[in-house]
């Protein structure tokens, strides 16, 4: 699958799925605006239900004659809070079994707490909470045994002077535009509206596990499309590696196969020297490459010795500098450190050396000068080395460690490499449990420190 298409396919998948959030959240939306409408038009339809039941009744006790209903009589205070104005008597047990009644007969399966205004005190009283649960067994008991709502309306009128309830105070609020009201309070009234968009919530659960899902498979993709590219590159490295000293190999074989090469023995054996180093250098890209391989097939051992870290470092720079075959460059080497001993595999760390030095001229624009460099804090040894090559991106020094990573150059390859050095190197520090970090060497170049604890 091409950029281009892979590009398209997250772009469309992308506005699908926000195409798919955006109409969920419109109908939730949407739902929750209806279902607040849908309760505020059933409370109202049953408290005005109830202050005509209560205006009707005092009309009967008092002997008057019914008058027209009362406009308005419901007012919204706030959100969960409602007031509602009789302008007559309220009983409280009347009140409650109105309520209770009321909001049965248009389905409001809700906790609510009602007050009466006492306008002596100019406060709230015979507040009470009723809970839904328990709104069919309190209706029960007040109106047991009685023969029809007349009866049971006298009853409860009855009741509530024989027992004398007290003005209890509560903690409504009160309304300053009426006289003769009770107010009404619903304090879970979200309970109501999860219960009507219970399902949206369901829907929106497995639209969370479709995008998560979405999410993984757009990292994968990603990350497969990475591996392709780190792959592309390696066999294309692999190809221009491999290619010079086959290249240099065959065409010294055929002057050596040439008869009249035999009259010339310093041209026959130049290209006696030419096959043998080229043969080497395949040799070592082949090692390096089985080398990687292993280490990730099994977990690297390491064959740990007492090595005394000066001594060391100054003959791995040796070495290096013979393996080198008289290129022009220079390698200092400082040290603040005395007589300092590590464990460390000797094998390996000598390698890790060699890989940073080896980088180190290899990109490098001019002469190249590399600063090595020994020093110590409270709890560390540093095993600095400082080069003035063409610097690494900030955005790729972490990246530079990954297996068969290189730093983007455009169309120009003047380095060859497979990307496998620094991998070995991050590999070998980590398995010694010590650290190593990239930064800038100003004004030019990089500084690869190695941390090492004491």
């Amino acid at each position: 699958m091409g950029r281009n298409t892979i590009r398209y396919v997250i772009i469309l998948a992308t506005f699908s799925v926000l195409g798919i959030i955006l109409i969920q959240f419109f109908f939730l939306r949407n739902t929750v605006n209806l279902n607040e409408r849908k309760f505020h038009e059933s409370t109202t339809q049953a408290l005005n239900v109830v202050a005509q039941r209560l205006v009707s009744y005092n009309q009967k006790v008092k002997g008057r004659e019914a008058k027209a209903d009362l406009p308005n009589a419901v007012d919204q205070i706030s959100n969960n809070y409602y007031v509602v104005n009789v302008n007559e008597d309220i009983h409280p047990g009347l009140l409650e079994h109105f309520l209770i009644e009321e909001f049965k007969n248009h389905n409001l399966k809700v906790d609510f707490e009602f007050a009466i205004y006492d306008c002596e005190n100019e406060k709230m009283v015979y507040g009470k909470h009723l809970m839904e649960k328990n709104d069919s067994l309190t209706s029960t008991l007040l109106v047991s045994n009685q023969s029809d709502e007349c009866d049971a309306e006298d009853a409860l009128f009855e009741q509530h002077y024989n027992t004398q309830a007290a003005k209890k105070e509560c903690g409504l609020p009160t309304c300053e535009k009426y006289t003769y009201y009770f107010g009404v309070s619903f304090p879970n009234r979200s309970k109501y509206y999860s219960s009507q968009v219970h399902g949206w919530y369901v829907v929106n659960g497995f639209l969370l596990i479709v995008i998560l899902f979405f999410g993984y498979t757009l990292l994968v993709i990603f990350k497969q499309r990475r591996l392709s590219e780190i792959q592309k590159n390696f066999i294309n490295n692999l190809t221009h590696e491999f290619r010079t000293p086959i290249a240099s190999i065959d065409l010294s074989s055929k002057v050596i196969a040439d008869p009249r090469i035999l009259d010339h023995p310093n041209r026959l054996r130049e290209y006696s020297n030419i096959i043998s180093e080229q043969t080497q250098r395949l040799s070592a890209q082949v090692d390096k490459v089985l080398q990687m391989a292993s280490i990730e097939k099994q977990r690297l051992e390491l064959d740990l010795t007492m090595i005394e870290l000066n001594q060391f470092v100054q003959k791995s720079i040796s070495d290096f500098k013979t393996s080198q075959n008289g290129n022009q460059y220079a390698i200092n080497f400082t040290s603040e450190v005395d007589d300092w001993r590590i464990q460390a595999d000797s094998l390996h760390f000598s390698n890790v050396i060699f890989n940073i030095l080896d980088n180190a001229i290899k990109y490098c624009d001019e002469s190249p000068i590399v600063d090595v460099r020994l020093s110590q804090t409270k709890k560390s040894i540093l095993l600095q080395f400082a080069d003035n090559g063409i610097g690494i991106p900030k955005e790729y020094r972490k990246k530079i460690f990954g297996r068969f990573f290189r730093v983007p150059t455009g169309d120009i390859h003047n380095v060859k490499g497979f990307g496998l050095g620094l991998d070995y190197v991050l590999k070998i520090i980590e398995r010694h449990n010590w650290e190593i970090d990239v930064s800038d060497n100003s004004p030019k170049g990089s500084i690869f420190t190695i941390v090492i604890p004491k």
